[in-house]
């Protein structure tokens, strides 16, 4: 019975945006982009093929951010301003099993446009090239990965923000996670700074995850040459995805089991 409610959660999100222009809108913009850029300055062949992975594997990136913090910033937080969460609610459908089954909607929607986008890249880059490139599955793994985590986040702060501002939030999070290798470790090691300040730093650094580790688009973009992407180095990412995903899914599980609706 608890699957089954599960997974008819999980099939509301997916529903719902396969009505919503937006799904279809960056995905078509992503591939259309990606078409275009073989319109760029020509170059040699290898070096093509690598912007055109490289190119390919950033758009891919980027729609997959916004697909899945889009459709996690509205999964909950439009049900319940319409007041349809409350017909679902009243079932017997835990608040838990609700809040995990928007989440599970909201990743089968964005794993279905990477599967597609794949399918899509792989022809392509055959196609022009000659070249079937299957290796680039690990730069969408990845991409994956980091967007469970983005998506976790957002509907954590849906519960008590608009979908503007948990997204805004989750962009703040984005930006900072993917800077803090650079910005905050400088900030610890900056002698001139105040110590409460480094100390800030040192906290937030050891804090939030470094987003940056999920980046793998320019290593398989030109082919692993430098720095192979191993299984272990997968299984580790995949680890620190689902310890952080976990982590906002049961503070957002929390703080819908005590939402007033």
């Amino acid at each position: 019975m608890k699957a089954r409610a599960f997974a008819a959660v999980a099939e509301s999100v997916v529903r719902d945006a396969l009505h919503r222009k937006v799904f279809y809108i960056l995905v078509a913009l992503t591939l259309a982009m990606f078409l275009m850029i073989p319109a760029l300055p020509s170059a040699r062949v290898g070096v093509q093929l690598d912007l055109l992975r490289d190119g390919f594997l950033g758009l891919i990136s980027l729609m997959s951010f916004l697909l899945s913090v889009i459709l996690a910033a509205g999964a909950v937080y439009q049900e319940v301003e319409r007041r349809s969460a409350y017909f679902v609610l009243s079932k017997p459908v835990t608040r838990r099993l609700y809040f995990l089954g928007k989440f599970a909607g909201v990743m089968l929607v964005t794993a279905a446009a990477l599967a597609f986008s794949y399918l899509v890249g792989l022809g392509f880059i055959y196609a022009r090239f000659g070249v079937l490139n299957p290796g680039i599955w690990k730069a969408f793994f990845t991409i994956f990965l980091e967007s469970s985590v983005l998506a976790s986040l957002t509907l954590l702060l849906s519960v008590f923000a608009s979908p503007v501002l948990s997204s805004l939030g989750t962009l703040l999070f984005y930006v900072i996670c993917h800077l803090k290798g650079d910005f905050l470790s400088d900030a610890m090691a900056d002698a001139s700074l105040n110590p409460l300040l480094r100390g800030l730093a040192g906290f937030w650094y050891y804090l939030l995850p470094n987003l940056g580790f999920f980046n793998s688009n320019e290593t398989v973009a030109h082919g692993e040459r430098a720095f192979p992407v191993r299984a272990t180095d997968l299984l580790l990412l995949a680890l620190l995805a689902a310890a952080f995903t976990a982590l906002f899914l049961l503070a957002g599980t929390l703080a819908f089991a005590r939402k007033e609706i």
